[in-house]
């Protein structure tokens, strides 16, 4: 199971009734900390852990209090801050350097299981929501949403205060959508991790001997038809869009076919030389295309498909998250 919010709510589902909850959420931080603010996480009087709400060093301590919450159906909000001398996190030697600040509620039938269910609906279906967390009191409520999260796929919130109390108003975003178009045994890597990743995977390829789910298990959708065929919509709604067929015809057709998606990141696998004759096939102007990353990936060296997996899905994660792709370390010593 991947920590996207997605997954944490369908685990969840299937485990509501046969233990009691309690719902985690980062409220605040402050300094380095390892999960932001919005950070959600579901914890049983059993022991069961859905999510995280730090790298896995408060956890333990998380799960105590949420268990006592639902014990004494009470909401709890608890402060680690590895700055303060004497606290459990300076004691223990945890965490990033940071604070961050906890609200536990009690997550069962009398709060409507704090709009849970419902949550987990909109995502599912693929649509932004917006949901609206008391931090005070355990309430809950959600809204459909077009919040577009500045452009990328990342979860946004905000703290407002309504009818005396705090709230937290989380900009939830459903799974990034990936589409390949060719399912051959190079993409395979490509679709493993986008899922483990906690994406939406869809594979086209018309080509029988190449489509066949038991190559994707861990794909949501494998269709054996041209990439035009494909269920209306499929290309509206996706993120990104890897082209590699091995074939330059029907690379050109999936290059056209990308004109009129609405993928942010569209990779072409293949050398340059190679782009422009699809490019050619297709009819098409570079200057007139979509932005296309073709050759596609970052140069991380090797040609194993599983590093070139690696590659493609780090190019594609930061434009779809809005980042450099540049190392970490540049922001400390620059």
């Amino acid at each position: 199971m991947s920590n996207h919010l997605t997954h944490i709510l369908q685990e969840w589902l299937k485990r509501k009734t046969s233990h009691k909850w309690a719902l985690g959420v980062v409220a605040n931080t402050e300094g380095p900390v390892y999960r932001k603010t919005g950070a959600i996480m579901l914890l049983s009087d059993r022991g069961d852990q859905l999510g995280m709400l730090s790298g896995g060093c408060l956890e333990g301590d998380i799960l105590l209090h949420a268990q006592r919450a639902i014990l004494k159906n009470e909401s709890t909000r608890v402060i680690y801050d590895a700055n303060e001398k004497g606290g459990l996190a300076w004691r223990l030697g945890i965490g990033c350097g940071g604070k961050a600040e906890i609200v536990i509620h009690p997550c069962n039938s009398a709060n409507h299981f704090l709009e849970l269910e419902q949550l987990h609906q909109t995502l599912s279906a693929q649509r932004p929501a917006t949901y609206n967390l008391n931090l005070e009191h355990a309430e809950a409520t959600i809204s459909a949403s077009s919040h577009a999260s500045s452009g990328n796929s990342l979860n946004t919130t905000e703290v407002f205060n309504h009818n005396n109390s705090q709230w937290l108003r989380i900009h939830a975003q459903p799974r990034p959508h990936l589409v390949i178009s060719g399912a051959g045994v190079d993409m395979q890597p490509i679709a493993a991790l986008a899922a483990q990743l906690g994406w939406k995977v869809t594979l086209v390829d018309s080509r029988q001997a190449n489509a066949r789910q038991r190559h994707f298990p861990s794909a949501d959708n494998v269709f054996c038809c041209s990439i035009d065929e494909l269920p209306q919509g499929t290309l509206a709604q996706c993120d990104a869009l890897i082209i590699a067929n091995h074939n330059l015809n029907m690379d050109a057709q999936a290059l056209k076919a990308a004109q009129l998606s609405s993928a942010r990141y569209i990779g072409l696998l293949g050398p340059a030389a190679r782009r422009e004759k699809i490019f050619a096939l297709a009819e098409i102007k570079e200057s007139d295309s979509k932005a296309i990353a073709g050759p596609m990936g970052l140069a991380l060296g090797n040609d194993l498909p599983e590093s070139i997996a690696l590659s493609v899905l780090a190019e594609c994660h930061a434009v779809l998250f809005g980042s450099s792709g540049q190392p970490l370390s540049n922001h400390y010593w620059n």
